[in-house]
């Protein structure tokens, strides 16, 4: 069983002790491969298909358990880590997209969004006692496959392989977190290198100074791509980029802070509802398209407002999310989406969303 061995000081940590006591148990399979989602009552749905992005950031999840001292997590991470490499690895180099339910492979699309996720989650296994050495030798590997195979000579990187468009900024956006990750764990500059050229990316193409917006979706040359693509604006990234640039500057790395408070105020400005939370989707003026609001943006606002100086709003935020989405009757689950009237509208509970949640709660709880 899963338990917190430091003692919990802010209602947060209560909550993800749960959280990892529950997935831990329940959320992975007899072959160490996690569960895509649980429902309610917290079982695993065995006849789902499996993205290996999911694989990989629960893996993140138990190996930081595992580095912060939380019995039980090595043990998942013991399994998960093999499973990982057994089922999701391609044959020839990198990591499939999407597992059939018994294992075997139902995409072999080689996914940058995914390697994003794969590289963080090394980043964090690098930290463990027992698969250090293993999780550094395959994120080589894996950043020379992307240098090698992905790189674009417009900067940046196909959206995976086979290439396809539109091109976007959110792979690049998590390739970003997964560099300052490996530069924390091993304060080698090739990191911090690779995190300025993706800030350099932002400056030059993502980021719209007319607006202070985000841009998604981008053509072959990173030319915005037309409407209603083109024009989309999505809170949640905003508060994210916010977050990660300036991670980035405090990092040493290249400064963009003043773009980061840009986005900050645009998203508060245009992207909150009446009762604060973050919506789905807007667009560059500022005017809604999906009223709706999944549980991640309100983990990246809370970051955002950490990020910014503003904790006493990241605990109103985290207040307003533990009253919400995290009030389920079995403690460790969350409601994943609320429609426009606040209904919750999730039939179950995606296990993409613990990644976003328990990054929150580190930022949230630094210091304690």
């Amino acid at each position: 069983m899963l338990a917190a061995t430091t003692r919990l000081t802010h209602p947060a940590l209560t909550w993800r002790r749960n959280a990892l006591e529950l997935w831990g148990e329940r959320g992975i399979d007899s072959r160490g491969l996690f569960y895509e989602q649980l429902d309610f009552n917290g079982r695993g749905d065995a006849d789902s298909r499996r993205r290996m992005r999911v694989q990989a950031r629960q893996l993140y999840v138990f190996a930081r358990a595992e580095s912060r001292g939380e019995a039980g997590a090595a043990e998942v991470v013991d399994r998960g880590f093999p499973a990982f490499q057994r089922f999701c690895a391609h044959q020839e180099a990198g990591w499939i997209h999407l597992l059939e339910a018994d294992g075997s492979p139902a995409d072999i699309l080689r996914d940058t969004y995914d390697h994003a996720f794969v590289l963080f989650a090394l980043a964090a296994l690098a930290r463990t006692a027992s698969h250090g050495a293993q999780a550094r030798a395959l994120a080589q590997s894996t950043l020379g496959w992307l240098d090698e195979v992905l790189a674009h000579e417009a900067g940046g990187f196909h959206e995976g392989h086979p290439a396809s468009l539109p091109r976007r900024s959110n792979p690049h956006m998590h390739l970003l977190e997964a560099m300052l990750a490996w530069y924390r764990v091993e304060g080698d500059r090739q990191f911090l290198d690779r995190a300025n050229i993706i800030g350099g990316l932002f400056e030059k193409h993502f980021f719209d100074p007319a607006h202070d917006t985000l841009g998604e979706h981008f053509n072959d040359d990173w030319s915005v791509v037309a409407p209603p693509l083109g024009d989309s604006v999505e809170p949640g990234h905003h508060f994210e980029w916010c977050w990660l640039l300036v991670r980035l500057a405090e990092a040493g790395g290249a400064d963009y802070r003043e773009q980061a408070a840009r986005l900050y105020r645009f998203a508060l400005a245009h992207g909150l509802d009446a009762h604060g939370f973050a919506v789905d989707e807007i667009d560059r003026d500022g005017r809604p398209r999906r009223m709706s609001r999944r549980l991640w943006p309100q983990t990246e606002l809370i970051k955002a407002h950490v990020a910014m100086g503003e904790r006493d709003a990241a605990e109103t935020s985290f207040r307003a999310l533990a009253d919400t989405y995290l009030a389920t009757a079995t403690p460790g689950l969350w409601i994943d989406q609320f429609d426009a009237a606040g209904h919750g509208v999730s039939p179950v509970v995606p296990a993409s969303t613990l990644y976003h949640i328990d990054v929150a709660i580190d930022e949230l709880t630094a210091g304690r």
